[in-house]
């Protein structure tokens, strides 16, 4: 989001800050179809006519039940089950610039075993007042940064906390407590853990890059991403470790033509996301999956097939200042329009799994049960709803999968 933005998810100078530094200039594009850079200085580059699996416009409806399990979050992005109904849950705050420590790090326990963490007693906070931001002034869109991925590898559980233009902060999460792991330049939206190798490897939204990140402090460029076909930025936003092939698997969201900063804050292209195949070894690229629409979190299955969100499927109703907050509308993206997939590159093949997803940002796996953190922008602000006006909130839904 400048969905960069989003997706570059608000780190802190510490546990919490007073005020957020204004974003720098974005840096100057590269040339179309420059190779991708890895650390050594090799090039990478990903063969056009390797396009994968290429979603279809028209996909079958094979439509799973999905329930409400948790509301009232403020931003929640990323989520793991720590335990049979326990859940680990970021919340990236309201980014409401009078109050900007609204973000935290939360345990959800399922006391009553009622199905929900909404009851009194049943979320505690890890971390707390953690800073949080809105980019409006800056992309036109109301997106809130603060915390973001959690992530779990090597008996190791970890949460960052990043910010556009500035530092991310890796948190180690032990029971009820957090302490510092890592200190490391670059916004890292995403984590994940890579056996194989036995490293740690993070996207960082705003430059474009995949880096190995390193236990107390530094990271090492594994490759650099150029635009896309229409000359924006890839804006790689999550990754995963692939198993069975020994790849890093990464969504690219796709930027927007007229640049971070420019246009109205309407301007993404449809059908432009990707997700990609990383050699960490090589720097090697393929494409796996394209012809997706503002793709962000995604996560495989025991059998390779992939689960991925779409964000939307329009963008609209720009935000041009905070006073517009106050009228109803879309603020960027298509309210409720987004969507879980699930493809199968084995058979080239994807269906739709739910649909009508409000602004889904994050997803997690847990045996059968899949969960999805929707709901971004600033909190109780009036919003176009399915069948009205209704206002703004931030939820996780569940669906249980079968194989």
């Amino acid at each position: 989001m400048a969905w960069r933005l989003h997706l570059a998810l608000l780190a802190s100078f510490g546990v919490a800050c007073s005020s957020a530094p204004t974003p720098p200039p974005a840096p100057p594009p590269l040339p179309p179809l420059a190779p991708k850079t890895i650390a050594e200085g090799a090039a990478s580059p990903v063969t056009p006519t390797e396009a994968g699996f290429v979603v279809p416009e028209n996909l079958p409806q094979s439509t799973v039940p999905r329930r409400k399990i948790a509301s009232g979050l403020q931003n929640p992005r990323g989520m793991l089950e720590l335990a049979e109904r326990t859940l680990l849950v970021s919340e990236a705050g309201t980014g409401n610039p009078a109050n900007p420590n609204t973000g935290a790090l939360s345990r959800l326990e399922d006391k009553n075993a009622d199905g929900d963490y909404d009851d009194p007693g049943e979320r505690a906070r890890i971390l707390d007042k953690m800073h949080s931001a809105n980019v409006i002034d800056v992309v036109r869109r109301d997106e809130v940064f603060g915390m973001a991925a959690i992530a779990r590898g090597d008996g190791v559980v970890l949460a960052a906390h990043s910010m556009f233009g500035a530092p991310t902060t890796i948190f180690r999460v032990d029971g009820n407590k957090a302490t510092k792991w890592s200190f490391v330049h670059g916004n890292l939206n995403a984590l994940t853990h890579d056996p194989k190798r036995n490293a740690w490897f993070a996207v960082s939204s705003s430059s474009d890059e995949v880096v190995r990140v390193e236990e107390d402090g530094g990271s090492k460029r594994i490759v650099k991403f150029p635009p896309l076909a229409r000359g924006q930025d890839a804006v790689p936003g999550y990754l995963r470790f692939d198993p069975a092939t020994g790849d890093i698997l990464v969504s690219l969201f796709s930027g927007s033509p007229e640049g971070e900063e420019g246009g109205s804050g309407v301007e993404l292209v449809k059908r432009a996301g990707e997700i990609v195949r990383l050699d960490p070894d090589t720097g090697k690229i393929r494409r796996a999956v394209s012809g997706l629409t503002a793709p962000t979190d995604f996560v495989l299955d025991r059998a390779g097939r992939i689960y991925v969100l779409e964000l939307c499927d329009g963008f609209l109703d720009p935000i041009p200042n905070r006073a517009a907050l106050e009228r109803v509308g879309h603020g960027g993206f298509r309210r409720f329009s987004g969507r879980l997939l699930r493809v199968d590159p084995k058979r080239d093949a994807a269906v739709v799994l739910a649909e009508g997803l409000d602004t889904p940002t994050n997803l997690a796996l847990a045996g059968n049960k899949l969960y999805i953190a929707e709901g971004m922008g600033t909190p109780a602000r009036e919003i176009p709803g399915p069948t009205g006006t209704v206002k703004l909130d931030g939820f996780i839904e569940q669906l249980v999968i079968g194989d």
